[in-house]
């Protein structure tokens, strides 16, 4: 048997690219050139480095907590005071009032504050605090809490608090 197209070597097989492809095949999947087929993976790649170097850039040079207004801080304050108390965080709750409030001698102790908060939470459930207002002069913020018990909402209560600015941070100050 001979491993010669039909026709003969003087008459080749039109249905066959010069290379030994089928036409057909030549035709669905193009041309096998290797550097042809590589540059829009490189392109998109080179985009998708770009685009990445600009977020981390970005984030270097403005870092997201930085972008955070005044009124956005003192809110996280007044909510690190209230969710040490749902979650009995003695520690999150003296991190979130001021150096006059931590050495007032009225200021809880640890058992004080896990009893009468457990006592609080396990009867009417964790606190929820739905909205706020924040307004601020200078390095203070005079905030109203509107806040209810879970298993309460009906008695809905709203606690006026004083938030100060100290150092760089924003902190719950009844002193």
């Amino acid at each position: 048997m001979s491993d010669q197209s039909p026709g003969g070597a003087d008459h080749p097989n039109p249905k066959y690219t010069p290379d030994g492809y089928p036409e057909s095949m030549a035709a669905e999947f193009g041309d096998d050139d290797p550097g042809r087929s590589r540059w829009p993976f490189l392109v998109a790649l080179g985009f998708v480095v770009l685009l990445v170097a600009v977020v981390a850039g970005v984030a270097l040079i403005d870092p997201p907590a930085e972008r955070l207004s005044d009124s956005t801080k003192v809110q996280h304050a007044v909510n690190d005071a209230f969710t040490a108390r749902n979650s009995l965080n003695y520690g999150q709750y003296r991190e979130a009032h001021c150096a006059a409030d931590l050495e007032a001698a009225d200021f809880p102790t640890a058992t004080e504050f896990a009893d009468e908060n457990r006592k609080a939470r396990d009867a009417q459930g964790p606190i929820v605090i739905p909205d706020m207002a924040v307004q601020i002069q200078g390095d203070v913020a005079t905030v109203a809490v509107n806040w209810h018990r879970e298993k309460t909402s009906n008695e809905k209560q709203t606690t006026d608090l004083t938030v100060i600015r100290q150092g760089d941070e924003w902190k719950v100050c009844d002193a």
